[in-house]
């Protein structure tokens, strides 16, 4: 596969062959490779450029089967002298829609790819943005234009990929796929060779001890664990939590208010069984004291006509 670095080498892209699977995770069962980077085989630097490389070592990008390679953007480097552990989990991100999110529903409008993903848009702009300045395409980039000669490449198509990625942030204007793919990393590194195996490496590949320190390294990628990690948006204030919302603060207040009206029928009950009770208490009263009268009345007769005989 041809990127912006030259020829790259992919491994398991599913294109022409079956995808290989993993069985499970752990150091051991997935992708180990060692590679000579071949120093001596390196341009010798003679001044300072853009595209001047001053660093010894490979690029790797991991990404889906369904998205092409970005590795001059996307890429991590890989040292020589050390194996290089990279543990991988899949992650799922899924993000909302306008008017919740700003990712992209729509279907890619591409004749270069029929799935959309940031890297599918980036590419594709990048080559119509070439096209139409240039009249040229780089090797890397898919379409039938003839590709640029190396007067153009360095007059017009590598400062106008250098605007277009620095300064012009109108033209491509790539948005976030609703429902992606991507796999976090976990580095870690041990140095080879060592001692005990450096003349062994040294015999075994007819090179020198030095060579084997500078040259070589191996990479070993694999899953952490056969699952993943899914990431996705939630709307923060939905439709139905707003009337559920507005109906309960309804019922708050209409229930308040009801309990308050039957509270003041309640009170009102009271007081006028408490003026009730009160008169009727009196007016007893009142009717005793009438009985008490009217007896003590006639023991007094009886005892003035006693008196009198």
């Amino acid at each position: 596969v041809f990127t912006r670095y030259g020829k790259c080498y992919t491994f398991n892209s599913g294109q022409g062959r079956p995808r290989l699977l993993s069985v499970k995770g752990g150091i051991g069962n997935g992708l180990e490779v060692m590679l000579d980077i071949q120093q001596d085989e390196y341009l010798p630097v003679w001044g300072e450029t853009d595209e001047t490389s001053f660093e010894a070592g490979i690029k790797v990008q991991i990404h889906s089967q369904d998205e092409p390679p970005f590795i001059d953007q996307l890429g991590f480097g890989v040292a020589p002298g050390f194996q290089t552990f990279v543990s991988c989990q899949e992650q799922r991100l899924v993000y909302l829609p306008p008017p919740w999110g700003d990712c992209r529903t729509t279907p890619m409008n591409s004749d270069f790819f029929d799935t959309y993903s940031i890297t599918a848009c980036r590419i594709d702009c990048e080559t119509r943005y070439l096209v139409e300045n240039c009249n040229c395409r780089m090797v890397h980039m898919p379409g039938d234009a003839p590709y640029c000669s190396p007067e153009l490449y360095r007059e017009c198509a590598d400062p106008a990929l250098d605007f277009l990625v620095e300064r012009d942030n109108d033209y491509c204007v790539c948005e976030t796929p609703c429902n992606t793919t991507r796999y976090s990393k976990e580095l870690s590194f041990v140095r080879i060779p060592s001692k005990a195996s450096a003349k062994y490496l040294a015999k075994k590949f007819n090179k020198s001890q030095q060579y084997i320190s500078d040259n070589i390294l191996v990479l070993d990628i694999f899953f952490e664990a056969l699952n993943y990690e899914t990431i996705e948006q939630k709307k923060a204030y939905e439709v139905a939590g707003l009337l559920g919302d507005i109906g309960g603060q309804m019922g708050l207040f209409i229930g308040a208010s009801i309990l308050t009206i039957l509270e003041l029928f309640d009170y009102l009950y009271e007081v006028m069984k408490y003026k009730l009770c009160l008169h009727s208490q009196k007016k007893q009263e009142r009717s005793d004291n009438n009985e008490r009268g009217a007896v003590l009345s006639l023991e007094d007769v009886k005892r003035h006509v006693s008196n009198y005989h």
